[in-house]
């Protein structure tokens, strides 16, 4: 599903954005029903923008969409927004070449941007690394994942761990470290990157809440995890809205079809930047949009209670994540 993304032209619908500020305004954390998306930014609601913030780092992991040089380093603004041009660059180095867009690839080694929508770090938009992955791998990535930015979030993992040393406690009793798969002395940023680091790029605002980006980039797997070009689900109910059942295919970017993936992401939408976000009849014309509000909703409701990790999981594994007996390895299919 598309963010809004920076000023210039690559600025697209904020669909991201609104099902979380839907989300929030459902949930127990109560948001101002008459939050907008141009009217937090307009406001400055720079607490609840944080969330936006983890939301869209998912889709810029660079953060290169916001400002941050010069005169436009905001310390007290953390939705300065940029033209997105070095963003673009990336994001297109990634898609013209056709290059390893992996840990160990010559290039993808220093193109975060690239890694996330073309390489290995896919899992971030709930899809496979390439096709032919199986299912239960993807799975296992998207879950750890979202352990360390829930442990994080609810203040289990200090902002100040270096990757490397991110380390999550098995069933057994065993210790993984599931971020040195992902990055190490060569990447771009290090292994030697606190969690701090990573999610604000060392920007200069000074007032980062790391729960809300934490939780917003959550959300973001989620979102992305009932749409169609991400994740095939079959229709259980025709609705409207419609809803959609158990994951049978993670879906890969690299070869799929760009319009239909685009459309299936809403690119199109109009109007979203100024929708009331509490009227969620908007988002049940968008398949999968009313899934992804539920479950979100869910999400953030653990979050304001501090429910422990174990809880949250069994619900991932059960609900959002489940994935069907019949499940295929990932395809390059929009549907």
């Amino acid at each position: 599903m598309f963010i809004g993304g920076g000023f210039g032209p690559w600025k697209h619908p904020p669909v991201h954005e609104t099902l979380t500020l839907a989300a929030l305004i459902a949930s127990d954390y109560k948001l101002d029903r008459k939050t907008t998306y141009n009217k937090a930014i307009q406001e400055y609601d720079y607490d609840n923008l944080e969330f936006l913030r983890g939301i869209v780092w998912n889709d810029d992991p660079a953060c290169m969409l916001f400002n941050d040089e010069g005169l436009f380093a905001p310390k007290s603004d953390n939705f300065s927004r940029g033209l997105g041009k070095d963003w673009f660059v990336k994001f297109s180095d990634g898609h013209v070449f056709d290059v390893d867009c992996t840990k160990n690839g010559w290039f993808g080694h220093k193109n975060i941007i690239a890694r996330s929508h073309f390489g290995d770090l896919q899992f971030l938009h709930s899809m496979a690394d390439e096709p032919g992955e199986l299912p239960e791998e993807t799975k296992r990535k998207i879950l750890n994942w979202i352990e360390v930015m829930y442990k994080l979030a609810i203040g289990e993992i200090s902002v100040q761990t270096t990757l490397r040393n991110v380390e999550l406690t098995r069933d057994d009793g065993d210790s993984i470290f599931p971020l040195r798969d992902l990055f190490d002395a060569a990447t771009i940023p290090n292994h030697h990157c606190t969690i701090h680091s990573f999610l604000t790029a060392d920007h200069a605002y000074v007032n980062v809440k790391h729960d809300c980006r934490a939780l917003g980039s959550c959300m973001h797997v989620i979102q992305d995890s009932y749409a169609r070009g991400h994740c095939h689900r079959p229709v259980k109910d025709d609705g409207p809205p419609k809803r959609f059942g158990e994951v049978e295919n993670f879906h890969s970017f690299r070869g799929q079809n760009s319009e239909e993936h685009t459309k299936y992401d809403f690119g199109a939408e109009e109007g979203l930047e100024d929708h009331d976000c509490s009227d969620i009849s908007r988002f049940e014309e968008m398949d999968g949009c009313t899934d992804a509000i539920d479950k979100c909703t869910t999400l953030i409701n653990f979050w304001c209670r501090k429910a422990p990790w174990e809880e949250v999981l069994a619900w991932l594994r059960a609900d959002v994540f489940a994935v069907s007996e019949d499940a295929t390895a990932s395809n390059t299919n929009v549907d």
